[in-house]
């Protein structure tokens, strides 16, 4: 059962991103830090929480739970508990609950061709089928069309969890962003409540 807090926003109409940093080391967390603009969103290990909130005290910061995947408030306190989709596809997904995230790798290059190239190179060296087949792989475009079909289910809130080494940071950032922007309306106005931004440009609820 997942539990909601009631001070919590009512669903955000935009896709939020979240970029996973567990089991990285810290020198990959500030390599991950160094190429996200401020008040990104990190899903982090309890154990890295009051690390990062020095080193990034302005980013959004979620932690893994048995419940699923909590957002943390700047002042630690919890904000609210999504129920978490691990590696699913929109079709694997049903009766979710109203908070909910999905969890997916993530290849991103500037055509399809090299991107289906690069995952199955990955796919060669060991990725997990189930990852594979739910990854989001190919063009900015491509990418945010499938993310779009996650949007129509109501889950507006997505981990990507490519490991630092091939993560796309800045280019997830530059071009994207900007077409997941236009597929955005304005959050309700509760959002303010919990601290999330109803600014232009929104990267899990901070205004870039």
């Amino acid at each position: 059962m997942f539990i909601t807090s009631h001070d919590t926003p009512a669903i955000a109409r935009h896709l939020r991103l979240i970029w996973s940093c567990l089991d990285m080391s810290r020198e990959d967390m500030k390599s991950c830090l160094s190429q996200l603009p401020t008040g990104s969103s990190l899903l982090v290990a309890d154990e890295d929480i009051e690390w990062l909130r020095q080193q990034a005290p302005r980013h959004n910061l979620l932690r893994r739970t048995d419940a699923g995947v909590e957002r943390l408030r700047p002042d630690g306190s919890l904000a609210e508990t999504m129920a978490l989709y691990l590696h699913c596809l929109p079709s694997q997904i049903a009766d979710h609950p109203a908070r909910s995230v999905v969890a997916l790798d993530i290849v991103l290059r500037e055509n399809t061709e090299e991107a289906w190239e690069d995952a199955e190179t990955l796919i060669h060296e060991g990725l997990p089928t189930q990852i594979a087949a739910s990854a989001l792989i190919g063009t900015p475009q491509e990418i945010a069309q499938r993310l779009n079909d996650y949007r129509k289910l109501g889950i507006f809130d997505v981990i990507l969890m490519a490991p630092c080494a091939r993560a796309p940071y800045r280019a997830v950032c530059e071009t994207l962003m900007p077409l997941l922007r236009q597929q955005s309306v304005p959050l309700d106005g509760h959002a303010r409540i919990a601290g999330i931004s109803n600014g232009p440009f929104e990267w899990h609820g901070a205004a870039l």
